[in-house]
């Protein structure tokens, strides 16, 4: 998910789109197009947002996308609801790119929210979904249910994972203790890696967290992991990290809070899974993460365990609908792209290898067999929705 105050589309934009080229990528979304029982809407990402600015559609099954036919101003979609927490989206859309997701929409207003690098006081548009409740037409899903219960369940145990770690981190850079700072900076960002979708569903906290410098419209304003390893890794030094590390030991409680509250849906689950896969494929594959410390594979590592855990969890109810095929697709390319981690791994307080490390074609391949297991895994929201 996305950083609606300080879009993750700003990020190194003609880099990722120059490592996409030469990798062959593309955004991942289904491959069936219009699906069956949904009704599609189609947007075109242009340089003032995206257009049309209006839709509407019935309650129920919603298959989104966005096309992007040129434009380098607008490189990702979000569909937020009333209370501004982002249901779904997509991002890194680059000229010639698409992507969409799919969603179970109750009637009510949302907002379309196109994002423009440095615009951020600009107009959302407005999708419409009329009609009755879904859950008035469609009984409840037990197998679906105990997904979303679980998935929850895991949301919050590494929420609190994170905050204990962020204090530990924050507790060491307050000490002055330089080399134990950085041996943990890394660790303390995996739970979070892993449960990025829903952290990023609450806009104007992630970047609070997670922002790059060229996340932000002013550096005065840069707070977060990466404004710390910024000082540790350029400067070698704790000094200035202070007033950084209570700022985001107080960002992750917060985050920890509202995360206990959010309700999410299994096509959140299924769609999270899949920007997981794309974070690294379409932007994190070019080292712009942990450009500093170059810890960007325990990032990965984090990453793939929580597209896997959301998988998991929705293959009962792939099963019930007959979908077996597609899980057998599906997991032995979880086990590619794991054992291509597994080559890096080291004994040393970070696990892995630094990506500085790697070759353009040790990247390369590992790009490959993240794309190669994001496309099927992209299907999979649409087919727990039938």
């Amino acid at each position: 998910m996305t950083r609606s105050t300080a879009p993750r589309g700003v990020r190194s934009l003609a880099l990722t789109a120059a490592v996409a080229a030469s990798l062959g990528l593309a955004a991942c979304g289904s491959d069936d197009g219009a699906e069956s029982g949904a009704t599609n809407l189609q947007v075109e990402l242009t340089d003032a947002g995206c257009t049309p600015e209006t839709l509407k559609a019935p309650a129920g099954k919603v298959r989104f996308e966005a096309v992007n036919n040129g434009t380098s101003k607008t490189t990702e979609v979000e569909l937020k609801n009333a209370d501004g927490i982002i249901l779904g989206e997509r991002e890194n859309l680059t000229p010639g790119l698409s992507g969409d997701f799919s969603l179970q929409l109750e009637p009510g207003m949302y907002d379309v929210y196109c994002a423009v690098p440095g615009d951020l006081d600009r107009k959302s548009g407005k999708l419409e979904v009329t009609g009755q409740k879904a859950a008035t037409k469609k009984p409840v899903d037990p197998a679906l249910t105990a997904a979303v219960a679980d998935y929850n369940a895991y949301v919050q145990d590494q929420s609190e994972l994170l905050v204990t770690r962020t204090k530990r981190f924050a507790k060491a850079l307050k000490a002055g203790q330089l080399q134990k700072a950085k041996d943990l900076f890394g660790p303390a960002r995996t739970p979070f890696e892993r449960i990025e979708p829903v952290a990023e569903a609450f806009g104007d906290l992630d970047p609070r967290i997670d922002a790059r410098v060229n996340d932000v419209a002013k550096e005065d304003e840069w707070t977060g992991f990466h404004r710390i390893e910024q000082i540790l890794w350029t400067k070698d030094t704790t000094k200035g990290t202070e007033e950084f590390a209570d700022r985001l030991v107080d960002d992750v409680q917060e985050l920890d809070r509202k995360i206990r509250s959010i309700e999410l849906q299994a096509a959140q689950l299924a769609n999270g899974a899949v920007t997981l896969l794309n974070e690294v494929s379409a932007g994190k594959i070019t080292g712009e993460e942990d450009r500093y410390s170059h810890t960007d594979l325990s990032d990965f590592q984090g990453n793939l365990e929580g597209s896997k855990k959301a998988f998991d969890l929705l293959k009962p109810a792939l099963v019930a609908r007959k979908q077996q095929a597609l899980i057998d697709e599906i997991g032995p390319r979880f086990a590619d792209v794991q054992k291509g981690l597994d080559e890096y791994r080291r004994d040393t307080p970070l696990g892995f290898a630094l990506y500085d490390e790697l070759t353009d074609e040790d990247r390369k391949t590992f790009a490959r067999q993240i794309n190669a297991l994001a496309d099927p895994l992209s299907l999979v929201a649409g087919k727990v929705l039938e």
